[in-house]
């Protein structure tokens, strides 16, 4: 059996490294281009889905976001989107982001022309668990915002509350408010200090 030097196996352990570590950049640089432009596509799924275009195919994705939904101009230079919904009313598309249990939440929030009813929201997260706090992303919590509004009678904001316990059971006015997750307090609790906080800054 053929022995090493302690220097020769330093050196191909070295160069074994230095190769691996340039293959792996190698990937990573060839790799960004499609890693930006699948996130671009899936941002702009969520924002369709917000606006009740469900389920589109990955290929007609972008072509159709970018014939109902146009980056809006505001002096606060904050990120909106005037969109075409589903339904062929207009809405304003307000990104919204806050913490969950484990980690960041976000969405994209769809208001109507009078800039109180929700027509529709998506929710995502990134390590919420399942059956949980992963529901916020779910077809029925983030329906269940549908139709809500975030200014009173008054014309006051009062956002829209996420209610431990159900709506029902509570004081709370059923336009303002939805069901919270069973078992998920924390991650309702992030959805609706981030609705509160993201569209406060739209008034």
């Amino acid at each position: 059996m053929k022995n090493f030097s302690n220097r020769y196996i330093f050196l191909y352990i070295t160069v074994l490294v230095v190769i691996i570590a340039f293959l792996l950049s190698l990937a990573t640089i060839t790799l960004q281009p499609y890693q930006k432009a699948n996130r671009e596509t899936e941002k702009m799924r969520q924002i369709l889905t917000a606006a009740g275009y469900k389920e589109v195919p990955k290929s007609e994705v972008q072509p159709l976001f970018e014939k109902v939904c146009q980056k809006r101009e505001t002096p606060s230079n904050k990120e909106s989107y005037d969109i075409v919904c589903f339904d062929q009313s207009s809405g304003i598309v307000i990104p919204v982001n806050g913490k969950g249990l484990w980690g960041p939440i976000w969405g994209y929030v769809v208001l109507a022309d009078d800039h109180s009813t929700i027509k529709g929201v998506f929710f995502a997260h990134k390590s919420e668990t399942p059956g949980l706090g992963g529901e916020i992303s779910t077809e029925k919590f983030c329906s269940s915002f549908e139709g809500k509004k975030i200014f009173d009678e008054n014309g006051q904001f009062v956002s829209v509350k996420v209610v431990k316990g159900g709506v029902l059971n509570s004081t709370i006015n059923p336009i303002h408010g939805v069901d919270a997750i069973s078992g998920g307090t924390v991650t309702s609790q992030g959805v609706e200090e981030m609705l509160y906080r993201c569209l406060k800054e739209e008034e």
